[in-house]
């Protein structure tokens, strides 16, 4: 597999890459995980390169400096998610900042991705609702499956798997499969 495939990734803990790495090895594959802090930096210069995409972020993260992200237009396509009072990114626009990486990884044409996702994220409003619907309007979102809670037994949380489809034939641009599972 690492013959045709190339995993990259991004992570701030030491401890974590260590982790990342012995799970390719356990698996036969090899990757090359950097550290760094994926808020503020893309130390693969990933933008509009991925033919694939699979992740897992940390949900409604509340920590992200607004000032640091405001320049970051090639990630951040649909604009700023919502910014509190403190400078921060809200814990909704949290989640948006994700979900523009990753959108903005995928290669324009042909990309496809999934990630987990906070069920809160569908549903977000003021900043991040205008996100989702230029999302939607590019037509480049293929499904979202809707999660109970207890999904991942550490967390109770219920959650969304978002996938995107950025080389979507022109007549299924149009449709988003929804799953309530």
């Amino acid at each position: 597999p690492s013959e045709k495939l190339t995993f990259l990734g991004t992570e701030k803990n030491s401890t974590t890459i260590r982790l990342a790495k012995m799970n390719l090895a356990v698996h036969g594959l090899e990757g090359d995980i950097k550290q760094a802090n994926s808020y503020y930096e893309d130390p693969h210069n990933m933008v509009g390169k991925a033919d694939g995409l699979m992740t897992n972020p940390p949900f409604n993260p509340d920590d992200i400096d607004a000032s640091k992200i405001k320049k970051d237009l090639q990630r951040l396509p649909f604009g700023i998610p919502s910014v509190n009072k403190k400078g921060k990114v809200t814990t909704a626009g949290g989640n948006y900042v994700w979900i523009s990486h990753f959108y903005s990884y995928l290669k324009p044409h042909s990309g496809r991705g999934g990630f987990v996702m906070a069920s809160s994220a569908a549903s977000s409003s003021k900043t991040e609702q205008k996100i989702r619907q230029s999302l939607i309007e590019t037509g480049d979102i293929h499904a979202i499956v809707a999660i109970a809670g207890g999904f991942f037994y550490t967390r109770p949380l219920p959650c969304d798997l978002w996938f995107f489809d950025r080389g979507q034939p022109k007549e299924k641009k149009r449709e988003i499969l929804m799953i309530d599972a």
